[in-house]
């Protein structure tokens, strides 16, 4: 006896198949840089891959998105053809949301690795109330940060929203935990009757589940109160395929006549993370984090402390290092702001290449070339120690102007401490400067060195 929901699965299988075939010809027409073939084997795999009952959802809406996730590179050319009906057309529409974060100044460089790896999850949670749609649409979790990207649609006979009505008011809750954490969120109108959200969790718990269940309470978006709360399963199986934790076996030290312990070190596709342990910490630790070529690790913010540990976030793993035999915490005394002395270099980019300035802890930063490109600058250079990797670089144009960098600094050499740096775009000009900000340290500043073993698994 065939059911109904035999029939929809069977319907579902046969739209898919047209499709493919539909999508197929298309890019053989407009071809892109990614095969069709292998994003749909790509997408198979995962499909197949996926766990069970992850989402309340019927056949026909879990078949939505999968064909959402699969077509995203092809989107762009197959919605404005005519013979694609609007119910696949929207289906097919993939919302830029990060894109928006970046055009406001957002971080870039945080979050770009979700992107790259692909490492969201499809959420899938919506709901309708007083003519508002809020659509929960993906989501990234990884134990220590969470990202959650969200649409809200208010109806087509209203009237086109303002930066008051661009606004979700909600709470958050985590089923069987309570999270010491921060969190930021950002919201951009992309319509008259659509805006779009993201929210950013760092959290300070070092050992959450690989699923946690997150319960959004909203009681009023812009100005209109109602009720849109959405529940959704966190799984951070995707980071975890890419992360390694390592936790060091009697790895003490003493500082400040109190004992340490390194507890635990994480290096993740979007965070690295190193806890330390301590009985109710009070005073500070100023720590950095160095691979095995003498990278320094960006601090990420974020950091914090329990009654029981310290907990530091930093970037993740670099392209040029992905699997560092050890990693080196550096810990330094914390210095008031008097015995610190700041200085600062600057020379004149319109002159020969290479240039020096002065760097951190007495070393030097070598400008070694400047691409004026139409949408960036880009500046190379080369630091003559690890320390010298934290001077601060700015651009200078007329009369002083300050242009600051857009990212982290890129390490794009293994054998030297050779890095690039993105600004925005100037023009080359005989008043164009570069300025480099560094500082001096007392000479009997306490610092010390703690190397920890990573084992990588084959």
């Amino acid at each position: 006896m065939t059911t109904a929901k035999d029939r929809l699965d069977v319907e579902s299988e046969a739209v898919t198949a047209q499709l493919q075939k539909e999508a197929e010809h298309m890019i053989h027409i407009m071809p892109s840089s990614v095969h069709f073939d292998e994003l749909w084997q790509l997408h198979t795999g995962g499909v197949g891959k996926a766990p069970r009952d992850r989402h309340r959802l019927s056949s026909y809406k879990k078949w939505i998105i999968s064909v959402t996730a699969a077509l995203a590179v092809t989107a762009g050319s197959i919605i404005g053809i005519g013979f694609i009906s609007p119910p696949v057309a929207e289906a097919l529409r993939v919302i830029p949301f990060f894109d928006y974060l970046y055009a406001k100044g957002g971080d870039r460089e945080g979050l770009k690795p979700i992107e790259e790896k692909h490492l969201s999850n499809p959420a899938g949670a919506l709901i309708t109330d007083k003519g508002i749609t809020f659509n929960l649409v993906e989501e990234y979790y990884d134990g220590i940060s969470l990202v959650i990207n969200y649409e809200v649609t208010y109806p087509s006979s209203s009237a086109p929203i303002t930066g008051k009505e661009a606004a979700v008011f909600y709470k958050l809750n985590f089923e069987g935990h309570d999270p010491q954490r921060i969190s930021t969120h950002d919201f951009t109108i992309t319509g008259d009757h659509t805006f779009v959200g993201t929210t950013r969790l760092s959290f300070g718990d070092k050992d959450l589940p690989d699923q946690l269940r997150l319960n959004m309470s909203i009681d009023c978006i812009g100005t209109t109160r109602g009720n849109w709360d959405v529940s959704v399963l966190l799984d951070r199986g995707k980071s975890a395929a890419l992360s390694t934790t390592v936790y060091p076996k009697n790895l003490d030290f003493r500082y400040d006549n109190s004992l340490y312990t390194v507890d635990k070190l994480t290096l993740g596709p979007l965070t690295s993370q190193v806890i330390l342990m301590k009985s109710y910490p009070h005073d500070w630790l100023n720590v950095m984090l160095e691979d095995d070529i003498g990278t320094l690790y960006t601090n990420k913010g974020g950091d914090g402390a329990t009654d029981e540990y310290y907990y530091f976030n930093f970037s993740p793993l670099t392209a040029f290092n992905p699997k560092p035999e050890y990693m080196t915490l550096i810990v330094y005394e914390t210095l008031e702001n008097a015995q610190i002395k700041s200085h600062e270099d600057r020379q004149r980019l319109s002159g020969s290449l290479p240039l020096t300035l002065k760097g951190n802890e007495g070393g030097t930063v070598t400008v070694t070339a400047v691409d004026f490109e139409e949408k960036q600058t880009v500046v190379f250079y080369e630091v003559s120690q690890v320390m010298s990797q934290l001077t601060e670089l700015t651009l200078l144009q007329g009369q002083g102007e300050p242009i600051t960098q857009t990212g982290q600094r890129v390490r794009i050499s293994r054998d030297k401490l050779a890095f690039k740096l993105i600004f925005p775009p100037v023009q080359p000009s005989d008043q164009l400067e570069i300025r480099a900000r560094y500082f001096s340290y007392p000479e009997d500043i306490q610092q010390f060195r703690l190397r920890i073993p990573v084992q990588w698994t084959k």
